[in-house]
């Protein structure tokens, strides 16, 4: 069974529960705060599935074992990019000072 299989019936009750409470909400009865607390939970669990299925997704991706050529030795790129920024700091302090 899967995250979203196992949530699926929770969030169906917590839908209905929202529902209720809207409605009571729309009648002038007491209930908006559980209301916005019930669709706020919705949400998180939604995201917390769609990430975690994200996840599942990239471990199955790199588990060979490699990297899958993701990493450029001990991220050399930004390295790199600090240099050319330096560099490029510095010629334009040059010019200006000129």
């Amino acid at each position: 069974m899967t995250l979203r299989e196992s949530l699926s019936q929770t969030i169906t009750q917590l839908t209905k529960a929202a529902d209720y409470w809207s409605e009571q909400t729309v009648r002038g009865k007491a209930g908006g705060h559980h209301y916005i607390k019930i669709v706020k939970t919705i949400e998180d669990l939604k995201t917390y599935i769609t990430e975690s299925e994200r996840n599942d997704r990239e471990e199955l991706r790199l588990s060979s074992g490699s990297d899958g050529g993701l990493y450029e030795g001990t991220y050399d790129w930004v390295e790199e990019l600090h240099q050319e920024q330096a560099e490029s700091d510095r010629d334009r302090f040059i010019r200006s000072d000129s």
